[in-house]
């Protein structure tokens, strides 16, 4: 077995203590894959599935496999009940939170807004998972602290992409949205004090006074339009979205 000395690729890409650094790489098979510059060497991700390459019982994130174990059963019992994760489970699925969020970190220096959002929504399910199904309290609860940072990132990805696509108006939306839902998770757990001093909601306010200048007043009228639309076609999600842009316009007060 032959090693390789790292110490070329490390100097021709030095590590900056203030700057994140990501590239994508092509592997030597052919597979886009993103690379992470640390003090101590260099991370490599998958672009894909799991960063880390790994298939957990065969599967391509831990979460698609405990996901298909609640859903069966419940099929088997006709209720959820019953079903429950263990420590050791909880513990390996904040592993692959903390995979996932190296990667979306990554993606979202790299300007991959739909890459981030992608990888975001999967850390919030395995918070949703842990909290909702943990056998332990402690283990229901441990990952809700960062359940504002992972909402700010999901948002503000979000809401540069739909930038990306010319639609402020969907921009604002999705920031209004995460702002409402950082302010929900503080409120439902009782710390107002948080909530008044959360970085993320002032982070994704700012953000949100910025597109607010850059709503078209013209755009407006066709929010009001796809608003009903949506409404006569029973698309709530998109209606709720619409519904949310038409309010933080006309009165600004999240």
């Amino acid at each position: 077995m032959s090693y390789v000395d790292l110490q070329s690729a490390l100097r021709d890409w030095p590590y900056e203590p203030e700057k994140i650094s990501v590239r994508k790489i092509l592997g030597t098979d052919g597979t886009v894959r993103i690379q992470m510059r640390v003090e101590l060497g260099i991370l490599q991700m998958e672009a894909e599935a799991r960063p880390d390459a790994a298939r957990p019982h065969g599967y391509d994130t831990l979460l698609a496999y405990h996901q298909k174990r609640l859903a069966k059963h419940e099929q088997r019992n006709g209720t959820l009940l019953g079903f429950g994760l263990s420590r050791e489970e909880c513990h390996e699925l904040r592993l692959e939170a903390s995979l996932f969020y190296r990667r979306y970190i990554g993606f979202f220096v790299l300007e991959e807004y739909a890459n981030v959002a992608r990888d975001t929504s999967h850390s919030l399910a395995i918070f949703d998972l842990c909290g909702e199904h943990a056998f332990e309290a402690e283990d229901r609860v441990s990952l809700e602290e960062f359940r504002p940072y992972v909402l700010m990132m999901d948002a503000r990805a979000r809401a540069y992409q739909a930038l990306d696509e010319g639609e402020p108006a969907s921009a604002l939306a999705h920031v209004n949205r995460g702002i409402m839902y950082i302010k929900a998770r503080f409120e439902d757990l009782g710390q107002v004090e948080a909530e008044m001093n959360s970085e993320e909601i002032k982070i994704l306010r700012a953000l949100a006074q910025e597109l607010n200048e850059r709503v078209p007043k013209d755009s407006l009228i066709v929010t009001r339009k796809a608003l009903r639309a949506a409404i006569e076609q029973e698309r709530f999600e998109e209606a709720a979205r619409l519904r949310d842009t038409l309010k933080n316009y006309y009165n600004h007060k999240i």
